[in-house]
């Protein structure tokens, strides 16, 4: 492809699309160490009530409740997260997607951000999008917003900055 391609599209941040983000980029909760976090509250709420480590059983109780709390954010974290994105600031704003043979660029709002081919470490494609691995980060885009000569073009020039 050439290098004068440019692709530019809009869409719009709303529940179905931050649904399918989240499905599309979430990694599964694995059973002993997502929880491992309440039930080190729980121990320890209930080693200070059983050995009356403190004067009251307050604080013994309070880690019992937190262990609670903690497993139910596990156990919702979708639900959570989904919540969360809808009532924030950037629920129904406009995306401008741009990709080209510099990188991909998003526009929304405040943000402005520009990745180069270069800084994308990993481009895998789910059944639904892209989602672009930088470092720890991960930025996804929805192929419903995209035709196959795009597609195309993102596998090809991701796969050439990392022949470099």
């Amino acid at each position: 492809m050439s290098n004068d391609f440019d692709f530019t599209t809009e869409y719009t941040l709303d529940k179905p699309f931050f649904a399918e983000c989240f499905d599309q980029t979430s990694q599964p909760a694995k059973f002993p160490q997502a929880y491992l976090k309440g039930i080190l509250f729980l121990i320890f709420g209930v080693a200070l009530l059983e050995f009356e480590l403190l004067p009251n059983g307050y604080v013994g109780w309070f880690f019992i409740v937190l262990s609670v709390v903690e497993a139910f954010s596990v156990y919702c974290k979708r639900t959570w997260w989904l919540w969360r994105q809808t009532i924030s600031s950037s629920r129904g704003n406009k995306v401008v997607l741009q990709i080209n043979a510099e990188g991909v660029r998003y526009k929304s709002g405040k943000i402005d951000r520009q990745l180069a081919w270069s800084e994308i470490d990993q481009l895998e494609q789910s059944e639904l999008g892209f989602i672009l691995h930088m470092g720890k980060q991960r930025q996804y885009v929805s192929k419903s917003c995209l035709n196959d000569e795009v597609i195309a073009f993102m596998v090809e020039q991701h796969a050439a900055s990392k022949a470099h």
